[in-house]
């Protein structure tokens, strides 16, 4: 008889609320973090990180395991982004970076591991012809 059926199961697999995404409603104290954490971040990038390969890049969600050992981070670049392999290795580059500048900011027993999840790639944002926002059509005015 193989010794791996006589084993019990791994701790993790029996805790509840183990994945990122939790059966739950998580606490106000959880929600708070997870807010505090996303904007920190956001700020980072919009201000802190100079590296050309992550310009356009947008932070679209960001979402605090229930433990809150790691961030999940979705993003999106932008249309004429070309090399997602060069982005995804500035943000592995970026993570210590971010962490110690999240450490020093925030109060937190621990920070969390920040896990970068492309989300797709952003819509262009071109002025269009389709009239929306003009009132030439004739319709529009006092009423």
């Amino acid at each position: 008889m193989s010794s791996s059926r006589s084993r019990r199961p791994r701790a993790s697999s029996r805790r509840s609320g183990s994945s990122l995404f939790q059966s739950q409603a998580p606490s106000a104290r959880h929600l708070r973090v997870q807010s505090t954490l996303s904007e920190e971040v956001s700020l980072l990038f919009r201000g802190e990180l100079s590296d050309p390969v992550l310009d356009g890049l947008a932070l679209t969600s960001f979402e605090l395991s229930p433990e809150g050992r790691t961030a999940r981070i979705g993003y999106t670049l932008p249309p004429d982004a070309t090399d997602l392999t060069a982005v995804k290795e500035a943000l592995v580059r970026a993570e210590g970076y971010l962490r110690s500048q999240l450490a020093q900011h925030l109060n937190l027993k621990r920070t969390p591991h920040l896990r970068f999840v492309h989300v797709g790639t952003a819509p262009r944002t071109e002025p269009d012809d389709s009239g929306w926002g003009s009132d030439d059509d004739g319709e529009g005015g006092d009423a």
